[in-house]
């Protein structure tokens, strides 16, 4: 079978058919008649008879209908001679192809078809490979991004990748966060590292927690071949455990995309963020930590009708507890912690919610503390003014635990999902009334509060008070608290009842 142009003789007058099929088993020629209305012939039936014609070279030829309804053409084959066979070579589409400084067939074929150009004959496709076009424009095939697999329940693949390392290092010295996200709800985790080498033991953390969360065990981890994943240690562990390993191509991140693109809308919603509160950049972890809890109650295209949250946990998330991250946060201070003239709130900066109570996670800049309580009110326009505050980085903050956030929240606030540890980059310390008085004075005792009576009786000597007396001075002197009683009674003794009896003293 081939493909050609066909001379062919007609009433006297050569006519040139272009795109032949050539049939070696077929019967007949046949020509089609949609073909020659696409060359712009105008063909007309009438009387028994076809007539074809050209706008310009007008009547081509006449065909008469015969027994069997057909319209047979009468003409001779014209054959093509030796100089037509060199005028073939020279109009192939190889030598095409190099005149046009290596075009492709595609674009050979639209210049054809659309007449874009003069003298382009048409051309057959090149049956064989261009070794220079290999050589000079072989690029890498494109990568579907749409994945032809997803996960059908809960931990049957986990995409994981680390990012980093992030300037300034954080609080604590981290350096690196690594992300772990289920396939099958796209819900994601976040740990903190100080060097990629601490991949293998977070990797074993969040596989105990999540396989006791769920009931369910990990079948298969998806990473790309960095050292930190690719570790003996890592692979025995991950062959003990029955766990599938997925490595990426050399060079080719495409195929971890979904751990690649979470990790870049991660920072980028760490950047926005952090621009808009003016936070210092070491508390990105924060910021990180924020964005994953709010990511996992965002809509995905991978999950239809439901947030990655609600399809991890079968339990609709509440967001009335959301509040502008980097906002200043008023916290209320326990009356053990406050004297009376004391305000009873300190100003702060909210970063978050706290993963273990239903409490926010905010920072005192003045004290330099993280601080988890549930009481506070927020000012969600404002920010720190980070200007007027001592311009030097804590190296490492301490928590600062508000006893009122020990009690149940009358509104529940619901505990981040992010699986750090609360002390991730800060040092807990409880303050209390005790460690105030220990700064105040060299006293090691809690002091008590000084009972007095009413004012009222201070006009008025009473039997009772006396009796308590004697039984508070018990143990001392017998010498004092004789004279004291002594004392006391007589002066009882002598206050007269009477006028009489008062006329009787000159003291009255």
């Amino acid at each position: 079978m081939g493909r050609g142009n066909v001379k062919l003789c007609v009433e006297g007058r050569i006519q040139i058919i272009t795109g032949v099929y050539y049939i070696p088993n077929l019967m007949n020629n046949l020509l089609s008649i949609g073909q020659l209305q696409q060359k712009k012939l105008k063909i007309i039936f009438d009387d028994d008879k076809c007539r074809v014609y050209h706008k310009e070279k007008g009547l081509l030829m006449t065909s008469y209908m015969a027994n069997n309804r057909m319209f047979p053409i009468k003409a001779k084959l014209v054959i093509t001679e030796a100089a037509c066979i060199q005028t073939s070579n020279v109009d192939s589409t190889e030598m095409w192809h190099k005149r046009y400084g290596h075009l492709s067939y595609g674009g050979l074929k639209l210049l054809n078809q659309k007449a874009m150009v003069k003298g382009l004959p048409e051309l057959k496709e090149m049956d064989k490979v261009c070794p220079e076009c290999a050589v000079g424009k072989q690029h890498r095939d494109a990568i579907s991004k749409q994945s032809t697999w997803r996960a059908t329940r809960r931990l049957e693949l986990i995409h994981s990748d680390i990012c980093g390392p992030s300037t300034p290092t954080s609080n604590s010295n981290r350096r690196y966060f690594i992300t772990f996200i289920d396939d099958f709800s796209r819900k994601t985790w976040v740990f903190f590292l100080c060097e990629k080498a601490e991949a293998f033991e977070t990797f074993k953390r969040f596989r105990l927690m999540v396989e006791k969360e769920s009931n369910c065990v990990i079948s298969c981890l998806r990473t790309d071949r960095g050292g930190e994943f690719n570790s003996n240690d890592f692979n025995e562990f991950c062959t003990m455990n029955g766990i599938r390993r997925q490595l990426t191509a050399a060079y080719t991140p495409q195929q971890n995309g979904v751990a690649e693109r979470k990790n870049r809308t991660i920072m980028d919603m760490v950047r926005t963020m952090l621009c808009e509160a003016k936070i210092h950049k070491s508390f990105w972890p924060e910021a990180v930590r924020w964005t994953v809890y709010l990511l996992n109650r965002c809509p995905t295209v991978a999950v239809k009708d439901l947030t990655p949250e609600e399809a991890w946990s079968s339990i609709k998330p509440s967001v009335r507890h959301l509040k502008v991250f980097g906002c200043i946060a008023y916290v209320h201070i326990a009356d053990a912690n406050r004297k009376k003239l004391d305000d009873k709130s300190s100003k702060c900066v909210f970063l978050g919610v706290s993963e273990e109570s239903k409490a926010y996670r905010l920072y005192n800049p003045s004290t330099k503390k993280i601080v988890i309580s549930r009481d506070v009110i927020f000012a969600e326009d404002e920010v720190w003014n980070w200007n007027n505050t001592e311009k030097t980085t804590p190296i490492a903050c301490e928590t600062e635990e508000n006893e009122a956030a020990k009690t149940p929240a009358e509104q529940p606030i619901e505990a981040a999902d992010a699986s750090q540890d609360l002390n991730d980059h800060c040092e807990t310390e409880t303050e209390s009334s005790q460690e105030q008085s220990m700064e105040e004075s060299p006293e090691v005792e809690k002091r008590r509060r000084e009972r007095r009576p009413p004012k009222w009786t201070g006009d008025y000597v009473m039997i009772a008070d006396l009796q308590n007396e004697k039984n508070l001075l018990k143990g001392e002197s017998d010498l004092f608290r004789s004279e004291f009683v002594q004392n006391s009674a007589s002066s009882v003794a002598i206050d007269p009842t009477t006028f009489e009896e008062a006329v009787k003293h000159k003291k009255w």
